[in-house]
């Protein structure tokens, strides 16, 4: 998608979400249109109305006139008010009043109809609009590489899902079918007003371009405030996330007085901002009425002389005039108000964009392979990594072959890129420079999908979703049964607790599992990891955070889990790796060193201060 450059191509992208609903846009064109109908009979009826009521001549005469030439030019106001005294007038004034009263009941209770219609209708397709992005932006979102989640925060994100599309209901519902209706109602308005003194309406229409300059000077100072108004709130929500996540730190430190002078003062700087905008906002409609007002003083005043002294117009359609254009000012204002709301709603849309327009970096090539077995060896072949471009390297030239079944422990100083090396693995970050081969194929050949279902990963940081412990551990495998879970739990160690808890395997374990133990989470991680059976596993420090009994359950569970697979080990107190097959040494980002526990501690100095701190230690 290429960059939006200009305000109205934000807002066609918007409307662009319509197209699948052509026929209830339809629907709504077509109740607008019966809207701008009955709402005109309804307006044009009230001249009829005061006429009958207060003239002493009998109306069909006073309305009927008879052309005094039979060549003059056709006049729309002469042929409609000619029309309505057929259809309307009778010899006698109560009837007349009585279809008068059956006919303005009748096009009032089919303007009000059909504007039933059109309210639902635009709801209807306001609110599928709406599901259409959010879902769009969701599912934009998790493709997104794990670097985008470090540069944007939690509650930014869930800002613009959540405040910033429901904004964008404005330029749907309040600014596409007024756009369609008011223009459509002042036009007709307007070619009345000619009809009737086309000096009147050159009067009524000298101040309209200011109305207009100063309508658009606030819909753009609207437009820049809102955005501000939109990142206040994601820094509300920010907060919110952070002081709930992290409740347990901010307790434990009595942080409580902290955190709510935090909360407001984002509270008061969303407060002041969106003063701001509502006080701008607010302006626009007493400055349309204001202006309107102006209109009509002059009109007023200019068409009065005109009737006082018998010129041009008579009492009758000055009367329908005024009527006419007190009708026309609030489309105008309408519309003056819509220019407001839209401008609101394209800042809510620049930032959606910007999520949307953000290409997911890891992209699966057309015509991938799908693989789902592991029978030879992974191959780091010459691999760079960075961050971002221009930035510093943070893997640099890794060249390591693991074979089937092998067990590599990865070992370094904290920052060394440990983490980073395994996480190239599953794609999570794509290779700078370089590759990473499984059975001699480029891992960038294979389809997303199959090359992550080879891995299984369980980390220090378990991510647990608030549902049953059986369903967290069949994540993303609903092909298997309550036995297959129970199995991979019974392995992974974390059977009798299961067991011992209210629902068993149905307890439902709170947002981030919150409701267990961290061994118990790392327990029903593995148990994860288990069931997947996969060929390739990556433990990240799966223990460093856990008591002495809930480690040596969960090496216990891991000892079952490693057997028949490869493996990739990170960690400080994990035993395998000294019994590793393999172990590799990092240092900012280069291997320094592989080879066994034995050879690394006869030939390695590095490796041997590492090893006296972080495993006698």
């Amino acid at each position: 998608m290429k960059p939006i450059k200009t305000d109205k191509e934000l807002y066609l992208r918007i409307l662009s979400y319509l197209k699948p609903y052509i026929p209830q846009i339809l629907l709504v064109v077509l109740f607008n249109f019966l809207f701008v109908i009955f709402n005109t009979l309804s307006v044009w009826m009230v001249a009829p109305f005061i006429n009958t009521l207060f003239k002493e001549t009998p109306a069909v005469e006073q309305t009927v006139e008879k052309p005094e030439n039979p060549a003059r030019i056709w006049n729309l106001n002469q042929w409609l008010k000619e029309k309505t005294a057929r259809f309307i007038y009778r010899g006698d004034r109560v009837e007349t009043l009585k279809i008068l009263c059956i006919f303005i009941f009748l096009t009032f209770f089919l303007k009000n109809a059909s504007w039933f219609g059109e309210v639902y209708w635009v709801s209807f397709l306001e609110e599928r609009v709406t599901k259409d992005i959010r879902n769009q932006v969701y599912e934009h979102l998790i493709h997104q590489p794990l670097h985008f989640f470090e540069k944007y925060q939690t509650g930014n994100l869930i800002s613009r899902i959540i405040n910033d599309i429901n904004t964008l209901n404005v330029a749907i519902n309040r600014g596409f079918t007024k756009v369609i209706r008011d223009p459509f109602l002042i036009f007709i308005f307007l070619f009345l007003l000619i009809s009737i003194s086309w000096q009147l309406t050159l009067v009524a229409f000298v101040v309209i371009p200011l109305s207009g300059i100063l309508i658009h000077k606030i819909g753009q100072s609207l437009k820049r405030k809102s955005r501000r108004v939109q990142e206040r709130i994601a820094a509300i929500t920010t907060v919110l996330q952070e002081t709930i996540t992290g409740i347990k730190v901010v307790k434990a430190f009595s942080m409580e007085p902290y955190e709510n002078e935090k909360f407001r003062q984002k509270t008061e700087d969303h407060f002041r901002t969106v003063l701001r905008q509502v006080r701008l906002n607010r302006l626009s409609s007493p400055l349309s009425e204001t202006l309107g007002v102006g209109i009509m003083v002059s009109v007023l005043w200019f068409g009065g002389q005109l009737v006082l002294t018998g010129q041009l117009i008579s009492s009758e359609d000055f009367i329908r005039f005024i009527v006419v254009l007190f009708s026309m000012m609030q489309p105008i204002k309408s519309l003056a108000e819509v220019n407001n709301n839209i401008q609101i709603a394209l800042a809510s849309g620049q930032r959606i964009f910007e999520i949307l327009d953000n290409p997911p970096e890891v992209i699966e090539k057309p015509g991938a392979i799908h693989k789902t077995t592991f029978e030879d060896r992974i191959v780091y072949d010459r691999v760079f990594f960075r961050y971002s471009d221009g930035g510093e390297w943070v893997l640099k030239d890794i060249r390591l072959t693991v074979r089937k079944n092998e067990k590599v422990a990865l070992v370094g100083s904290s920052g060394a890129g440990k983490t980073t090396l395994v996480n190239l693995l599953p794609r999570f970050y794509e290779v700078t420079q370089g590759r990473i081969l499984i059975d001699g194929i480029d891992i960038r050949d294979f389809t997303l999908r199959s090359l992550r279902r080879m891995m299984g990963i369980v980390s220090q940081e378990v991510v647990l979703f608030n549902d049953t412990i059986a369903n967290n551990i069949a994540y993303g495998m609903p092909e298997y049964s309550r036995e297959d879970i129970e199995r991979a739990a019974q392995l992974a160690n974390a059977y009798d607790f299961i067991m011992q808890l209210p629902d068993g395997f149905d307890t439902v374990v709170g947002e981030r599992g919150m409701r267990l133990s961290g061994g118990q989470r790392q327990r029903i991680s593995i148990a994860r990891a288990i069931l997947k059976n996969p060929p390739i596993l990556i433990f990240d420090e799966a223990t460093s955070s856990l008591d002495s009994e809930s480690e040596r359950l969960i090496q216990e569970a891991i000892e079952h889990l490693m057997t028949h697979r490869t493996v990739f080990i990170i960690a400080h107190r994990l035993s395998s790796v000294v019994n590793a097959d393999k172990i590799v040494l990092l240092e900012e980002g280069q291997i320094v060193d592989v080879g066994t526990h034995d050879e690394l501690m006869e030939r390695t100095r590095r490796y041997r201060q590492l090893y006296e701190l972080q495993f006698i230690g």
